[in-house]
């Protein structure tokens, strides 16, 4: 959600390192802060998503000794991880029914599309043992998907990389997964 805020909030971060392009919003709400706050929402939105895309697994079992600086950038009501930034945080909690309605809107959605029974990634990896004439060694990679208007796969850590969704439902996602993979393969 914090590339809602991004988006919503116009915060002037551009895409480098971990942090990708525009996020894929529909018509945008208006701003609410003012420009004279863009430093302060640059900086402390930047280090929001930092955290946010450092290398945590984002499913269970959590490795609570790993989560406590990412988690308090996330949680409302008052998220006391921004303290540092007192607009972002305010903006934050002010708007953070906004972000989870569009963020609610967009699983509901993928929900209704159903599973797409997508093989393509089963096919690269059997693809790509055929090549190697061998099985792979059993690996484990973390696909954090974005809806971002970018071309670019971003690593966050040995085993976590930042897709955009156009990526991975695209024609190219083959190539692009077997890359990945022939490194821990």
């Amino acid at each position: 959600m914090a590339l809602w805020f991004r988006a919503a909030e116009q915060i002037g971060v551009p895409a480098g390192g971990a942090v990708p392009g525009a996020a894929e919003i529909g018509p945008l709400p208006g701003r609410i802060t003012a420009p004279a706050d863009d430093t302060e929402l640059a900086s402390g939105w930047l280090a929001w998503w930092l955290a946010l895309a450092g290398e945590f697994p984002l499913r269970e079992p959590l490795d609570p000794s790993r989560l406590p600086s990412a988690l308090m950038f996330t949680g409302p009501p008052d998220f006391a991880g921004l303290v540092g930034w007192p607009v972002l945080q305010r903006v934050a909690a002010a708007r953070w029914p906004e972000a989870k309605d569009w963020h609610d809107r967009r699983k509901r959605a993928g929900l209704a599309a159903g599973s797409r029974h997508d093989l393509r990634t089963v096919h690269t990896v059997r693809d790509l043992e055929r090549d190697l004439g061998r099985r792979v060694k059993p690996f484990e990679l973390d696909f954090v998907l974005l809806p971002v208007r970018d071309g670019q796969i971003r690593q966050t850590g040995p085993s976590r990389y930042l897709i955009p969704e156009s990526l991975r439902d695209g024609p190219r996602w083959p190539q692009l997964l077997r890359a990945l993979v022939i490194p821990h393969a």
